[in-house]
C-alpha cells in the first residue's frame, strides 16, 4: 500500500475513521482528509502487510488552525469465506474487492510483531523499586488484546510465551511533533526509583511529515501492573455502596504529592507565568464550542479574572490530565499512568511547565464524576474530596490551596468541551460541576476564607511564600479579620484610634481578631509577654514597596536605579495614630521556597519576618515597622531542599565592619556641596583634558585613617602634589582585606573600615572641592565564594554561571558572574550607575577585563565551552561591558569608564555604535610592561633593548591610552619602582625620575600607585603604611618636588594631554639613537609644542644636537636632574637654534642631556 493509492485508501477509510472513538472532529461533516504519509511496517513472518497511514485532518472542531496529525495501522489480510452469518474480524474496516481484509492494525499480531520488531529499546532503571523489564523478544503478539473504552489512543495488552509477564502497548492517535510527555515522563519517574509508576520497555519514534529534523512518537510499550483496580471502576463501586473510600483517597493524594516533588527534581522548578492568563483563553475557548455554559458567561469570566489577584506559585512538569482513570490500586497503593496531558491541549502545550495543582484539581473533579456515575450522597463525596488533598497537604504542607478552585474550573470547563465532541451524554457532569463551583465561590467570594492547618503552620513557622495572604487585615462583607504572629504572647489586643479588639490564639503564635468596617482602619497590634509589653505597627498591613513596572524593568534586565527597589530602603508612612517609620526589605531570590528578613531588631529570629514573593519575578518583599537606620540584618533563604541559610543582602548599602558578615540599614542624609563640581562635568569631555591619576589603596596610605580623616590629609596631599584625580581600589565591601578590595561581597556598600556611607560622600565632595576627581576601581568580572554572600545565593546557581566551564575563576578561586542574566546583568549595570550618581564618582576603572573577553582565559584546552559561533569570546560578558559603558555614558555624562585589559583585543576603547566595546581609556600594559624590562636593564647593555623603548609608539594611538605604573608593578616579589632600577642609590632615584617625567611626556594618561612618587625602597604591602619617614629624606623628597612640579608643568601645558590620541599631538625627533640611549620628540597640542629630550645613557651627553621645528630660542621649563630633585645639576636654561640642518629639519640646538634624565623646552615667546 503506497501514497499514490491514498484516494482510495481515503476513501475506503474514511466511514470507518469519522466513526472512530477518537477522531477529534466527529461533529465536522466538513472535516477534510489527505494521507501525508504512508510507512510499511514489515511482519517478520511475512503473513500480513502491514503500514502506518499518516492522515492529515483539516477541522475548525480541532481548536487547531493548521493540520491535524492522525495515525492509522493498518493490516491487509486475505478475506475469510463469506457466508451469511460470518463474524466480523476483531478491527475490521473493510473489505477490498472481495479478496482481502482491511483491518485496524492493533488488533491484529502481525501489527503487533512488526511494531515490536522496529521499535527502540531502552534500557530499565537501576532501582530495586523496579522488578527488571522482560525483553520484548519474549512477548508473544498472538496474546495481544485490545482495551475497550479508550478515548484517545488505542492500548493492546500483551503478555510473555511463558504467560507470567505483560506489557503494554499505547498507540497514539493523534500526534504532534517533538516527544511525547508520555515516554519522557515516565522515564523520568522510572529513573528516579518511584515505583508508583509502569517503567517503558520501548518506543516507536518516525519522522514528522514534511520535516527533515523533527519527529513524531508512535507509540509506546510499557510494563503490566497486573493484578490492579481500575481507580475510577474502584471509586464509582465504592460510591454506589456508599462505602468509605478516605483511606484509598488519602493514600492517593499523598502519591501525587509525591510525584511532584520527583518530576521537580528531575526537570526542574521556574518561577513560571501566571496561571490566570491561561485560565482566561480557555475560558473562551470552552465558552465559544459549548453553548451550554452561555448562561454562566458572567460569573466564569469573573471567575478567572479573579486569579490574577493571586500569587503564582512555582510552575513544573506535571500529568496533566490526573483523574481516577488514570490510576490503579493494587495491595493497598496506588499506580499513575497515561502522562500525556490533556488530548486536546497540544503537545507543545502539554510539555510546558504548569501548577501542581492542576493535577489536584483533576482528581477533583475526577471524584465528582466517581459520585454522579455511583449515585453516591454529598457527604460521600465531601469526604472523599477532603480526604485527597488531606493526603497531598501531609506531603507538601506548603502549598497554597487558592488556587484549587479556579483550576477545578479550568478543568471542568475543558471536561464541558470533550464531552459536547465525544460524549454528549455525558455533558450533564461537567455542567453541574461548574454550576457548584461557581455558586461556590459566590457563596465566599464576601467572606474571609478558612485557611487550612498546614497553611497556619507555615505561616507561623516564616515558611510560606504568601504570608500577607494570611497575616494582616483581610476586608470581606463587611468585616476585617486581622491576624499577626506573635511567638511566646500571652495576649494580643489590635488597637486603632476608636477602640481595642481582643485577638484569639489561633494557631503556633497566629493570632486572630474581627472588627465591623467598611474599610480597614489605621491599627497597631499591643502585645503581652510574660515580662514585658509592647505596641508595634503590623508589617503585613502594608502595600508591596516594589511595583509592577519595577519588577517587569528587572525581569527585562533594565532598571537604571534597582537599588531604589532592592535591598533595605528607609521609608515612613502617614497614619491616624502616627508617623510609621520602619525599613522595606527586598530580595530577588527566584528559586528560594521561602525568605525571612533576620536581625537585631528580631533577634534573628525570622519567623514573624516572613517575605512574600511578588509574582512571577523571584522578587521577595517585606515592610518591617520600628526598623531603622543602622540596624543589623540579613536575608534567611529557605533552599529547594528546605534548608535554611543566613545571607547578606546583595543590594545593602551598608555593612559591618568585617569579618563580622550582617548588612546594615542605611538612610543617607548627606548635603552634596559640589554642585560646581557636577556642573563642570557634565559639560567636559574628561578623556580630552589632563588627567594624572594618584592610586590609592585607602587603608594603607596612612594606616588607622577615616574616610573624614582621608578627606582632610589625603585631599590636602593630592591637591599639593598637583595630580587631577585619585584612583582609588576598590572601596565596594570585601572580607579578606588581603585582596585588596578586588573580592567584593557586598556591590553597593563602602567598605566600613574607614566609616559611613555618607562620610565616603563627604571623603569624595572634599576631593572635588579641591578640583580631583575621583576614579573608583570596580570588579564586575568575579566574586568569591563565601556562603554568606552571593554564591548559590538561593541554594542555585543565580549570579554566577553555572555552567561549571564558565562558572569558576579558579586563580582566584572565585566565580564568574553569568552575564547573560537579565537580572544578574542589571544588578551589574546599576552597580556602575549607582557609584557614579549616587556618590559622585568620576569614573570607574573596570578590573580584569581580559578575563571576561575570553572563554579561555586562564584555561587549558577541555576546562572551556566555546560560544553559540564556537568562538572563545564571551558574548555575553562582551554584550554587558558595551550596555554598562553606554549606559553609564549616558546617565553620567562627563564621566570616565577605563578598562584594564592585557590583550590585544581590538576596539576596547571604540564607542559601542561602531561595535567597539565602549570605554573611554584602556590602560597601555605593553607600554608599562616595555618600559619596566627596558629599565631593569643596566645603562651599558639598553643600546641592545631600545626597540622596547620605541614600540609603544607604534600603536600609541590605536586606543585611548592609560599609562599605568598600578600596583600590580609593586606586590608579589617584583619589588619597589626604586628597587628595579639598576645601580647606587643616586641611580635608582635618578631611574624613578626619569621613569616618572618619560612617563608623563609620552602620549596618554598617566597613573603613578602611591609611594611611587617619593621613589618608596620596598614593596607595597596593604598590612602597613607607606614609608612617610623615607619621604622626608632630601633623596626621596627631592623626587616627589620632581614630580609635584611635573604635575603643575603638564596641567598647564596642553601640549602635553590635548592630543594624546592623535598622530596631531606627537612627532619624532629622535626615535634610533640606541647607542646614547636618547629619544627626542615633539608633543604639541591647542597652538603649543614641547621639545622633550630623554637620556636612558647613565652619562652626560654634552654638547648633543637635536632638531627643533622653529628657530629663535628655546627655553628649559623643566629637568629632572635639578639640583632640587637630588639631579647632578646638569641644566640648559636658555639655547638658540642654529641654522644647522639636523635629523631633516633646518635647525637645531646643542643641549646638554642630563644621565638618566629628561629635559623639556619649550620655544621662547
Amino acid at each position: 500500500m503506497t501514497a499514490q493509492n491514498s484516494p482510495l485508501l481515503l476513501e475506503l477509510i474514511s466511514p470507518w475513521l469519522r466513526e472512530a472513538r477518537w477522531f477529534p472532529a466527529k461533529d465536522d461533516p466538513a472535516a477534510t482528509l489527505s494521507v501525508l504519509e504512508v510507512i510499511d511496517l514489515p511482519d517478520p513472518l511475512e503473513e500480513a502487510a502491514c503500514t502506518v497511514v499518516l492522515v492529515g485532518l483539516e477541522s475548525s472542531a480541532t481548536g487547531s488552525t493548521g493540520t491535524t496529525v492522525l495515525q492509522v495501522p493498518l493490516v491487509v489480510l486475505p478475506a475469510p469465506d463469506a457466508g451469511p452469518g460470518r463474524a466480523p474480524v476483531p478491527g475490521e474496516i473493510t473489505t477490498l474487492g472481495g479478496d482481502s481484509l482491511l483491518v485496524d492494525g492493533p488488533h491484529h499480531p502481525a501489527f503487533l510483531r512488526a511494531w515490536l520488531a522496529a521499535a527502540q529499546g531502552i534500557s530499565k532503571p537501576d532501582s530495586a523499586d523496579h522488578a527488571d523489564s522482560a525483553d520484548m523478544a519474549e512477548l508473544d503478539p498472538t496474546t495481544g488484546r485490545v482495551h475497550t473504552g479508550e478515548q484517545s489512543n488505542t492500548s493492546v495488552r500483551i503478555d510473555t510465551r511463558d504467560g507470567a509477564r505483560s506489557a503494554i502497548l499505547k498507540v497514539f492517535r493523534v500526534l504532534a511533533p517533538g516527544a511525547n510527555p508520555e515516554i519522557d515522563m515516565t522515564s523520568a519517574l522510572a529513573a528516579a526509583g518511584w515505583r508508583h509508576v509502569p517503567a517503558p520497555w520501548g518506543w516507536f519514534t518516525c519522522a514528522w511529515p514534511g520535516s527533515e529534523d523533527q519527529t513524531t512518537d508512535l507509540g509506546v510499550l510499557t510494563d503490566f501492573v497486573a493484578g490492579a483496580e481500575d481507580g475510577f471502576e474502584l471509586a464509582c463501586a465504592h460510591a454506589r455502596d456508599d462505602r468509605d473510600f478516605r483511606g484509598p483517597a488519602l493514600d492517593l493524594g499523598r502519591r501525587t504529592a509525591e510525584m511532584h516533588t520527583v518530576l521537580a527534581e528531575a526537570f526542574g522548578v521556574t518561577s513560571g507565568a501566571h496561571a490566570a492568563a491561561g485560565l482566561r483563553e480557555r475560558a473562551q475557548w470552552a465558552l465559544s464550542a459549548v453553548e451550554e455554559l452561555t448562561p454562566w458567561r458572567k460569573a466564569i469570566e469573573e471567575a478567572t479574572d479573579a486569579v490574577g489577584n493571586l500569587p503564582a506559585p512555582p510552575a513544573q512538569r506535571i500529568h496533566g490530565d490526573l483523574h481516577l482513570g488514570q490510576v490503579l490500586r493494587r495491595a493497598e497503593d496506588w499506580f499513575i499512568l497515561d502522562f500525556e496531558g490533556e488530548p486536546l491541549r497540544p503537545l507543545a502545550e502539554r510539555s510546558t511547565p504548569d501548577q501542581p495543582l492542576r493535577d489536584l484539581a483533576g482528581l477533583l473533579r475526577s471524584v465528582d464524576y466517581a459520585a454522579a456515575i455511583g449515585g453516591a450522597p454529598p457527604h460521600w463525596t465531601a469526604q472523599v474530596r477532603d480526604s485527597l488533598v488531606e493526603g497531598y497537604l501531609a506531603e507538601r504542607p506548603e502549598t497554597d490551596l487558592r488556587l484549587v478552585g479556579a483550576l477545578e474550573l479550568d478543568k471542568a470547563l475543558y471536561e464541558a468541551v470533550y464531552e459536547k465532541q465525544n460524549r454528549p451524554d455525558w455533558l450533564p457532569i461537567p455542567l453541574e460541576g461548574i454550576r457548584r463551583l461557581i455558586e461556590e465561590q459566590a457563596m465566599t467570594q464576601n467572606t474571609p476564607s478558612p485557611v487550612p492547618e498546614q497553611v497556619l503552620q507555615a505561616v507561623a513557622a516564616g515558611e510560606h511564600y504568601a504570608p500577607h495572604d494570611v497575616l494582616g487585615p483581610h476586608l470581606a462583607d463587611g468585616v476585617v479579620t486581622i491576624r499577626t504572629v506573635r511567638h511566646l504572647a500571652t495576649s494580643v489586643t489590635i488597637r486603632t484610634a476608636d477602640a481595642d479588639y481582643p485577638a484569639v490564639h489561633e494557631y503556633g503564635g497566629i493570632w486572630t481578631a474581627t472588627l465591623l468596617a467598611q474599610e480597614v482602619p489605621d491599627y497597631r497590634v499591643h502585645t503581652s509577654y510574660e515580662d514585658a509589653e509592647a505596641v508595634t505597627d503590623d508589617p503585613y498591613r502594608f502595600l508591596p514597596t516594589v511595583g509592577e513596572m519595577d519588577r517587569h524593568l528587572i525581569a527585562e534586565g533594565r532598571h537604571e536605579q534597582l537599588w531604589s527597589v532592592l535591598g533595605a530602603r528607609v521609608r515612613r508612612y502617614p497614619s491616624t495614630l502616627g508617623e510609621v517609620a520602619g525599613t522595606s526589605f527586598a530580595v530577588w531570590a527566584p528559586n528560594a521556597r521561602a525568605v525571612r528578613v533576620v536581625g537585631d531588631f528580631n533577634r534573628w529570629d525570622g519567623r514573624g519576618a516572613a517575605m512574600r514573593v511578588l509574582g512571577s519575578s523571584g522578587v521577595w518583599e517585606l515592610f518591617l515597622p520600628g526598623v531603622g537606620a543602622g540596624d543589623r540584618y540579613k536575608f534567611e533563604i529557605c533552599r529547594s531542599d528546605g534548608s535554611w541559610e543566613m545571607k547578606a543582602d546583595p543590594m545593602a548599602r551598608a555593612t559591618e565592619v568585617p569579618p563580622a558578615t550582617a548588612s546594615v540599614v542605611e538612610e543617607s542624609t548627606y548635603s552634596w556641596d559640589d554642585r560646581d563640581w557636577m556642573r563642570a562635568r557634565a559639560a567636559t569631555d574628561p578623556h580630552t583634558g589632563p588627567l594624572s591619576i594618584y592610586e590609592v589603596h585607602l587603608g594603607s596610605w596612612r594606616q588607622g585613617l577615616s574616610y573624614r580623616d582621608l578627606a582632610e590629609q589625603l585631599v590636602e596631599y593630592v591637591q599639593w602634589m598637583g595630580f587631577t584625580h585619585v584612583e582609588l581600589l576598590p572601596v565596594a565591601e570585601h572580607p579578606f582585606g588581603g585582596s585588596w578590595g578586588y573580592q567584593v561581597t557586598s556591590y553597593y556598600a563602602p567598605t566600613s573600615r574607614f566609616g559611613s556611607p555618607d562620610e565616603f560622600r563627604y571623603l569624595v565632595d572634599a576631593l572635588h572641592q579641591a578640583g580631583i576627581g575621583v576614579i573608583v576601581d570596580w570588579v564586575p568580572a568575579h566574586f568569591p565564594k563565601d556562603a554568606w554572600a552571593l554564591a548559590r545565593f538561593d541554594g542555585t546557581a543565580l549570579y554566577e554561571d553555572p555552567d561549571p566551564l564558565r562558572g569558576e575563576q579558579k586563580d582566584w578561586g572565585t566565580y564568574v558572574f553569568n552575564f547573560g542574566r537579565n537580572e544578574v546583568r542589571n544588578f551589574l549595570v546599576a552597580n556602575a550607575l549607582y557609584w557614579l550618581t549616587e556618590f559622585h564618582v568620576d569614573g570607574l576603572r573596570v578590573d580584569a577585563v581580559a578575563s571576561m573577553l575570553y572563554l579561555d582565559y586562564s584555561r587549558e584546552a577541555g576546562q572551556w565551552r566555546p560560544n553559540a559561533r564556537g568562538g572563545r569570546e564571551n558574548l555575553e560578558a562582551i554584550a554587558l561591558l558595551q550596555e554598562t559603558n553606554a549606559t553609564a555614558y549616558r546617565v553620567a555624562p562627563g564621566i570616565m569608564m577605563i578598562a584594564e585589559e592585557s590583550t590585544a583585543w581590538p576596539g576596547v576603547t571604540t564607542p559601542t555604535e561602531y561595535g567597539g566595546l565602549g570605554f573611554g581609556l584602556k590602560w597601555n600594559m605593553g607600554w608599562m610592561n616595555d618600559t619596566l624590562r627596558y629599565l631593569a636593564q643596566e645603562p651599558i647593555n639598553r643600546r641592545y633593548h631600545h626597540g622596547e623603548l620605541t614600540f609603544s609608539l607604534v600603536y600609541a594611538f590605536s586606543e585611548q591610552f592609560v599609562l599605568p605604573l598600578s600596583h600590580d608593578e609593586v606586590v608579589h616579589g617584583k619589588g619597589s619602582l626604586w628597587e628595579r632600577m639598576p645601580g647606587d642609590l643616586w641611580a635608582k632615584l635618578a631611574g624613578v625620575r626619569l621613569l616618572l617625567a618619560y612617563q608623563w611626556t609620552h602620549p596618554g594618561k598617566n597613573l603613578l600607585f602611591m609611594g611611587g612618587e617619593f621613589a618608596q625602597n620596598c614593596e607595597w604591602a596593604e598590612s602597613r603604611s607607606l614609608e612617610w619617614g623615607l619621604s622626608d629624606t632630601a633623596p626621596h623628597a627631592g623626587v616627589r618636588e620632581m614630580l609635584r612640579r611635573l604635575n603643575h608643568l603638564y596641567t598647564a601645558s596642553p601640549a602635553l594631554w590635548a592630543e594624546d590620541f592623535s598622530h596631531e599631538g606627537f612627532e619624532w625627533i629622535e626615535a634610533n639613537d640606541g647607542d646614547h640611549n636618547v629619544l627626542a620628540y615633539l608633543r604639541k597640542g591647542r597652538g603649543e609644542q614641547l621639545l622633550v629630550v630623554a637620556n636612558f645613557a647613565g652619562t652626560t651627553h654634552e654638547d648633543y644636537r637635536v632638531a627643533v621645528p622653529c628657530g629663535g630660542e628655546w627655553t628649559e621649563v623643566f629637568t629632572t636632574d635639578h639640583s632640587d630633585f637630588g639631579g647632578s645639576g646638569v641644566v640648559n636654561g636658555q639655547v638658540v637654534a642654529e641654522e644647522v640642518p639636523w635629523h631633516g629639519r633646518a635647525q637645531s640646538v646643542l643641549l646638554r642631556v642630563p644621565p638618566m634624565g629628561v629635559t623639556v623646552l619649550r620655544p621662547a615667546q
